[in-house]
């Protein structure tokens, strides 16, 4: 998933990352896969150069409301990669849990915030 960021315009148009001492705030907007892997995390990236992930605040609601989705860093410290687990939040969207294999998720979209910092 790229997340774009949100606002309007790109580069000094944007609204994010705002800047909170030496990290940044980020607040973006991404799509799911077009074909899920259970049981791994659907990698996140920045459309903006540059930048990497420090955290990802909390798990969020998909915009349909039928999944959430949960972080998952690679490892601690600085400078880890990050994914996304998507888990079913309502009963008549299928089995309440992860995903299955090979789901479609390009429809859905998340609204995330992270805390970034510069290469």
């Amino acid at each position: 998933m790229i997340l774009t960021a949100l606002g309007k315009g790109a580069g000094a148009g944007a609204l994010y990352p705002e800047f909170i001492g030496r990290r940044g705030l980020f607040v973006g907007i991404g799509t799911g896969p077009a074909s899920y892997v259970a049981g791994t995390a659907d990698p996140i990236s920045l459309a903006i150069p540059n930048y990497y992930i420090d955290a990802v605040a909390g798990g969020v609601t998909s915009v349909s409301g039928k999944y959430v989705v949960y972080a998952q860093p690679s490892g601690t410290g600085t400078r880890q990669t990050w994914g996304l687990r998507w888990f079913i939040a309502l009963a008549s969207a299928g089995t309440v849990g992860q995903e299955a294999n090979s789901a479609n998720l390009s429809a859905e979209e998340v609204q995330l915030a992270l805390f970034v910092g510069q290469f």
